[in-house]
């Protein structure tokens, strides 16, 4: 839910660019994600103060937060303007436009990969030892775009990537490297060296960690939260399941392994954000209306089960109407 995310239209698309991890410890990260999620596609300005209180609920002092806030208007991710002594910031109106995309992409990611057509993306290159820096570059770049490093000087992907693996290759200045689609006439042990190459024993001890950890949350969050509780729980949750994009292939169903626990992390993921949103909705309201009241009233909230992939449907505030 960045502005710093592409416009992604395919629901496996990936940018050849590190999005930021989804963590909360910036405020710069932690302010964009909760504008995201609960001032989405808003061309009005809060007031800073508000956004003040709304980090401060999350640990962050006054002095970081107005300074994520600057930080963020220099890098053209918020807009800052003023009326009398206040000083408001909200969404630039280019951000807010591709925000839809970014949201449905967010909130659909984990779906299964069920339209494969049995063909992958490889890359495969020989750099000198001398040049060992171009090297790591070139496998960090393809790992952020989910390459798999099946053998040394060869990655896969079964996501066509050709375009911006070219365009790595060629910003890199990569002259021995060729990228290709090709079909794999799998052999014996041919489905462990995929397990290998992706790391996905890894990638299932993480799924099963975020289920240990939200599961036994459910009942809690479906028996009432208070609304400060419910608004820091719903950011971490995100932030966590966000996280899996980074190291998630989102590989065909047919090549993962048997019980793979990503469709019910999903599951969970979303049942539980969605439960508390209207709670964590409710808190940024109050927060808001300290400050401006009508501000307050159109504060919304999504919902994991009605993104879709032209964008997503929101909850609106007790005073707004559909």
């Amino acid at each position: 839910m960045t502005p710093e995310d592409p416009d992604l239209t395919s629901p496996h698309a990936r940018t050849r660019r590190l999005p930021r991890p989804h963590s909360a410890g910036g405020p710069q990260h932690l302010l964009i994600t909760l504008l995201g999620d609960y001032w989405f596609a808003r061309a009005e300005l809060l007031p800073s103060s508000a956004l003040v209180d709304l980090l401060a609920e999350f640990g962050a002092n006054e002095n970081s937060a107005r300074q994520a806030m600057r930080r963020l208007t220099q890098r053209g991710l918020l807009v800052q303007g003023k009326q009398g002594r206040t000083t408001s910031y909200g969404i630039p109106p280019d951000i807010v436009a591709g925000q839809r995309v970014r949201l449905a992409r967010a909130l659909t990611f984990g779906a299964d990969f069920d339209d494969w057509d049995g063909r992958w993306t490889l890359v495969s290159f020989s750099i000198p030892e001398a040049e060992r820096d171009v090297r790591r570059l070139l496998r960090n770049g393809l790992r952020n775009m989910a390459f798999g490093d099946l053998q040394d000087g060869a990655w896969i992907s079964p996501h066509d990537r050709r375009e911006d693996a070219v365009d790595l290759l060629d910003e890199l200045g990569v002259v021995q490297g060729h990228v290709m689609r090709a079909e794999w006439s799998l052999r014996a042990g041919d489905t462990s060296s995929i397990a290998s190459a992706f790391r996905l024993e890894e990638l299932s001890g993480e799924y099963d960690a975020f289920i240990s950890e939200y599961e036994p949350r459910l009942a809690w969050a479906e028996g009432g939260v208070e609304p400060h509780d419910a608004l820091r729980e719903r950011t971490k949750l995100t932030n966590d399941w966000l996280a899996f994009r980074l190291s998630d292939p989102e590989l065909p169903a047919e090549l993962l392994p048997v019980g793979w626990p990503r469709p019910r992390a999903l599951k969970i993921f979303r049942s539980l954000y969605d439960a508390l949103g209207p709670a964590a909705a409710s808190h940024v309201r109050t927060l808001v209306a300290r400050y401006d009241e009508p501000l307050a009233r159109i504060v919304t909230f999504h919902t994991a089960t009605t993104a879709t992939s032209d964008g997503a449907r929101r909850r609106v505030g007790p005073a707004e109407s559909v």
